[in-house]
């Protein structure tokens, strides 16, 4: 058995939401398995409460407030690479 997440490459790493539906899009219609997450810095916790409770949001450029990172399995990293590529520029 393959645990996935040993095994795995990461692919895209983004701060947009239409890029990340975009690259989505093309491993579904690929057939390709993937793995995402979201990074919010802001959310995270710090003594105590989050660093938004604590500190505010003040100066947070809401664009870059989260990050969205995919991966696939490291077999398919190449063709899921070329894939992406082809719908970003589109």
């Amino acid at each position: 058995m393959d645990l996935f997440f040993f095994n795995q490459e990461e692919i895209y790493s983004g701060y947009s939401l239409e890029e990340l539906s975009k690259v989505k899009a093309a491993l579904n219609r690929e057939g390709i398995k993937y793995n995402y997450k979201v990074v919010d810095p802001s959310g995270q916790w710090v003594g105590p409460g989050t660093k938004r409770g604590n500190f505010g949001s003040f100066g947070m450029n809401t664009k870059y407030e989260k990050q969205y990172i995919v991966s696939v399995k490291k077999k398919d990293a190449e063709s899921a690479k070329y894939f992406v590529h082809n719908a970003l520029r589109s």
